[in-house]
């Protein structure tokens, strides 16, 4: 009771005038404007300044009034992120414990600003357990340094010489921790940046791996790991060597690196999933990719993005094992889930075209239930960067739209919009596949449709086809159904014509 009794003090003297925080509830009569703003903002009501000043106070946006009431507005917002919840299907995140720790810290330092250090060395010493069960090294540092003050301030040099030997020895982990994680982002980001970037580092991506790891057995340090682990995964992607990730993952999976136990606080099921999931697929190990995320998917709601990212997966792993009924189902999951309608315009563009591939190569036709393929076909998309391999694999459907329908004009618009993407777009960052592709739909342009002169001049780029799987996420591609398939789709397509007559 007696520390209520304070708290109640403090918090009575120093409470601010107006409640910080929305009122996150059904607009009433009685409803703030901010609240007001908030739900019209969620419901997409409004979309712009403009829109929100005339709704909400009937005037343009440069009115004081509004931008008070938005300034207002985003600082209530800012204020609940001091709550948000990292919950995952009831057990606790690495971003739960982190999370408590700096709500934990944040309290004991207001409270140490008014002089309240006995509740405040209560909370820094629970901050330091979860920092140290956890392996949060920087929080640690600032818990210690809290303590120095605490115990300084109530005469303890016992427990104060006690503190600065623990601050000596976490700082000087702490400081390889950064080492560490600068490297690891310095190289992460000379990889990733261009392509003629990645095949000038990708030696010493691989010089890199070897330092870290050094780091790694002088700490131990789960921090050190992650950089680590992030930088071999990423390494082993850039050059295709999925196989070998396989059995990583694996060991990681069951707590442990290179024999050595790993802090299980840390480590994050769903994103092991996810890679694991992936590095079956580019392995072309459909089958145990399949039954991987069959196993697991369950553990994960369907409304959370990584439900999302782990079902895109499962859906390319059902189309290239030619399992189009799974296919089918996954994407029938996906469209009824709550949460679909919440996704980003971009998510719902890429998962309407993964239907149409689906619908086209296992119903064979280009018509859908509640979508209209003739949207999709009636114009070339402009260049976005963001989009390059949305785009790119639209023009591709189009054209097999074209073939079907043996429209040679058209298809030879698709041919040159093909090759422009090549030249201008991609660029160095277009890969062998897509070339490859690109040069066997310009042999069916060429050959105006002719089935027997096609099958005779494609025989040599099919083989080069084959022989070249798909290659990590280092180009922009998306390569929705493998082009060797699409190839197959189209020689049925030609015949069919020519059976035809037409």
């Amino acid at each position: 009771m007696e520390d209520l009794k304070r708290l109640v003090k403090i918090i009575s003297k120093r409470k601010q005038r107006q409640f910080p925080l929305l009122e996150l509830k059904s607009i009433n009569e009685n409803s703030s404007k901010e609240n007001i703003f908030f739900r019209y903002i969620k419901k997409g009501i409004i979309n712009s300044d403009d829109d929100a000043s005339r709704l909400l106070y009937g005037t343009k946006s440069d009115d004081d009034r509004f931008r008070m009431l938005k300034s207002r507005l985003k600082q209530k917002l800012l204020n609940h992120a001091f709550f948000l919840d990292f919950s995952e299907n009831n057990q606790k995140s690495s971003s739960q414990y982190e999370q408590e720790c700096i709500q934990q810290l944040h309290q004991a330092k207001m409270l140490l600003f008014t002089g309240e250090n006995k509740i405040a060395r209560s909370l820094v010493l629970k901050a330091l357990t979860t920092a140290e069960r956890c392996e949060f090294t920087k929080y640690k540092i600032s818990c210690l340094e809290d303590l120095v003050h605490i115990y300084s301030e109530s005469c303890q040099p016992h427990l104060f010489d006690d503190v600065i030997a623990q601050l000596e020895e976490t700082r000087a982990l702490y400081k390889k921790e950064v080492e560490a994680r600068e490297h690891f982002y310095y190289m992460k980001m000379m990889v990733v940046k261009s392509v003629n970037s990645r095949k000038k580092n990708l030696e010493n991506a691989a010089e890199s791996i070897v330092k870290l790891e050094k780091i790694w057995n002088e700490t131990m340090s789960f921090n050190v790991f992650e950089y680590l682990i992030q930088l071999i995964l990423l390494h082993k992607e850039l050059t295709g060597d999925f196989d070998e990730i396989i059995p990583i993952l694996q060991e990681v999976e069951s707590g442990k690196f290179r024999g050595q136990r790993l802090n299980i606080n840390r480590l994050s099921k769903n994103s092991i999933i996810q890679s694991m999931s992936f590095a079956y697929f580019r392995a072309w190990d459909f089958e145990s990719g399949i039954n991987y995320v069959e196993s697991n998917i369950d553990l994960m709601s369907d409304s959370a993005s990584e439900w999302f990212n782990l079902s895109e997966i499962y859906f390319h792993l059902a189309i290239y094992s030619k399992k189009y009924k799974l296919a089918n189902d996954i994407a029938d999951k996906v469209f009824e889930s709550k949460a679909f309608e919440k996704k980003s315009e971009k998510d719902k563009e890429k998962w309407r075209l993964f239907n149409a591939y689906l619908q086209l190569i296992y119903a064979g036709n280009f018509y859908m239930g509640n979508f209209n393929f003739k949207t999709l076909i009636e114009h070339i998309p402009e260049y976005h960067k963001e989009k390059e391999g949305i785009n790119f694999a639209i023009i591709i459907l189009q054209f097999l739209y074209f073939i079907e329908q043996r429209d040679l004009n058209e298809l030879s618009v698709r041919r040159d919009e093909l090759k422009r993407y090549m030249a201008n777009h991609f660029k160095e960052n277009f890969s062998y596949r897509s070339r490859t592709i690109y040069k066997l739909l310009n042999i069916v342009v060429e050959n105006a449709l002719d089935l027997k002169s096609i099958q005779l001049k494609s025989r040599y780029l099919v083989k080069k086809l084959n022989e070249n799987r798909v290659v990590g996420n280092a180009y922009q591609e998306l390569e929705i159904v493998p082009y060797e398939h699409l190839w197959d789709l189209i020689m049925r397509m030609l015949k069919y014509g020519e059976v035809r007559g037409f």
